[in-house]
């Protein structure tokens, strides 16, 4: 380093460094294009930290779902999150897991309205605790899957519980 160098930097040194041209982007590229698809839903910081992930068609499918709530568990009986912005979606359980179910994932009759707090029925339902003829909505659910049953893939039929397959054999 020679002696200009030196009284150069020593003339720069209470000076305001230059603003870079690139700075890095609070959300990325590939992250922005998934949000404007709609294939994000963004939850606001007061909610879950988690987000939830899927298509724009699934989002549109829980939205006109939210107008079909009655606000009460169909087996309970108790308050579901139908009000709440950030958790109505946990109060909508499909009759047929949409990831096994792709056909019928967006179905309109593949859902039904438990409660997600408290008796915690729709988490019950999606671990098994619950066995499918004992709920009080089981006449519904028999229902919607007699009107649905046309629609679902054939390579998806293997996964079909026994008790909804023997129930669609008798009205054959």
């Amino acid at each position: 380093m020679g002696l200009e160098e030196i009284r150069r930097l020593k003339d720069e040194r209470g000076k305001p460094k230059e603003k870079k041209a690139y700075q890095i982007p609070k959300v990325s590229t590939k992250r922005q294009k998934e949000i404007d698809e709609g294939r994000v839903v963004v939850k606001n910081k007061t909610a879950l930290k988690t987000l939830v992930s899927g298509t724009a068609e699934l989002n549109r499918w829980f939205i006109e779902r939210r107008g079909e709530m009655k606000g009460r568990c169909l087996h309970c009986g108790s308050k579901s999150c139908k009000e709440d912005d950030n958790y109505y979606k946990f109060s909508i359980a499909h009759i047929l897991p949409k990831r096994i179910f792709k056909s019928v994932a967006t179905h309109p009759l593949n859902w039904i309205e438990l409660c997600f707090w408290g008796n915690s029925c729709h988490t019950n339902m999606d671990n098994n605790t619950f066995d499918l003829i004992d709920m009080n909505c089981f006449d519904t659910v028999i229902q919607r899957f007699v009107a649905m049953y046309p629609q679902i893939d054939s390579k998806e039929r293997r996964y079909i519980p026994d008790v909804l397959l023997q129930y669609v054999e008798v009205e054959k």
